[in-house]
């Protein structure tokens, strides 16, 4: 009763994709201007990537339209990956010009 009216919403892909990235971009530079260990800033980059690989793997050894769901979601990990290194190019020119 409850659950069916919050699964019932109608959003674009494409809007949905642009809310993930915007949000992890703001996610990223708050990490990066935050945090001091490089480690922690780099965990988001190293998580996405398990996930990719994991989704590309997933996406070759599965017969079928489900390879196409998976190879999806790799390419949707691999995007937020970009993300980041966009997050870590701003950071890195914003403390370059504030020194």
């Amino acid at each position: 009763m409850f659950g069916s009216d919050f699964f019932d919403i109608d959003i674009n892909i494409a809007v949905f994709i642009i809310l993930v990235s915007a949000v992890t971009l703001i996610l990223q530079l708050l990490l990066c201007f935050k945090t001091k260990r490089k480690l922690i800033r780099l965990l988001p980059i190293a998580v996405l990537a398990v996930f990719a690989i994991a989704f590309y793997a997933y996406a070759v050894y599965v017969n079928g339209w489900d390879g196409l769901g998976y190879l999806f979601f790799a390419l949707l990990s691999a995007g937020l990956i970009f993300v980041c290194g966009i997050a870590f190019g701003v950071w890195a020119i914003v403390r370059k010009t504030t020194k």
